[in-house]
């Protein structure tokens, strides 16, 4: 029998709604998914080279590049985001719901913290810098800090009088390895941690639940490309992934 040439639909549908109600759909979903971002990465491959192809144009007519320039860069900003989603997919992590975590690791490449010099002394954790897979190194979002003080002139409420006051100041000074939240935790559940961050996959790796820990679930974050980058990890879009579970059924 001769082979039968399949021939590619070009409408198809890039997105779609996965719906898994257990292992076995999980896994399809899985594979699914990783095929999703394979097409996406694959058109923002076109998308790159046809905002290339008009840059060009634009120099070679000496017209305005800067948008042409900033299309490309966001072109290749959610090439690189697909690529670590289908990395991640492809190393068995799972995609979930976007809890809110503690973050325990950063990915960064830079050699050191931004300051944020200011009165609080513990408004100074860090955000990675959204790097493409396999840059970077990991480092704790809490930096090392230090101090100085100034002499300024504040408002006195006792006296209603503007008076000398000395002011302490804090800035970050240099990044911290990464230390595991938990100190009895499960040698694998820290084995899983290290192998998540040597892939140099996720922007952040972290856990939940906040507040009640007794089954803890270490996560892992790649942020959603071109958007602000805030100092306060609530603000910030991200894909999360399933990394590593444990329970110890006595403290339920």
């Amino acid at each position: 029998m001769n082979d039968v040439l399949v021939p590619t639909v070009v409408d198809e549908p890039m997105d779609f709604t996965v719906i898994a109600k257990s292992p076995a759909e999980m896994k399809a979903a899985q594979r699914s998914l990783i095929l999703w971002a394979a097409r996406k990465i694959q058109f923002q491959k076109q998308e790159i080279a046809e905002a290339k192809e008009q840059l060009r144009i634009a120099k070679e007519r000496k017209w305005e590049t800067a948008a042409w320039r900033k299309e490309v860069t966001k072109r290749e900003n959610q090439a690189s985001y697909f690529r670590k989603i289908k990395a991640a997919l492809e190393a068995g992590y799972y995609i979930v719901p976007p809890f809110p975590i503690d973050i325990l690791a950063i990915r960064t490449d830079r050699k050191e913290p931004r300051h944020m010099t200011g009165e609080n002394r513990d408004n100074h954790d860090q955000v990675p810098s959204v790097l493409p897979i396999g840059e970077g190194r990991y480092v704790d979002p809490k930096p090392t800090r230090e101090s100085y003080v100034e002499v300024e002139k504040r408002h006195d409420y006792k006296t209603n009088q503007m008076m000398d006051k000395q002011i302490t100041y804090y800035y970050a000074t240099g990044f911290e390895d990464v230390s595991f939240p938990f100190k009895l935790a499960r040698a694998e559940v820290k084995e899983a941690a290290i192998n998540a961050m040597g892939l140099k996959i996720f922007d952040t790796l972290g856990v939940l639940p906040r507040v009640r820990k007794p089954d803890p679930v270490v996560c892992g974050q790649i942020y959603v490309p071109n958007k602000r980058l805030w100092n306060s990890y609530e603000h910030n879009e991200a894909v999360t992934f399933f990394v590593a579970w444990w329970l110890d059924t006595k403290l339920l």
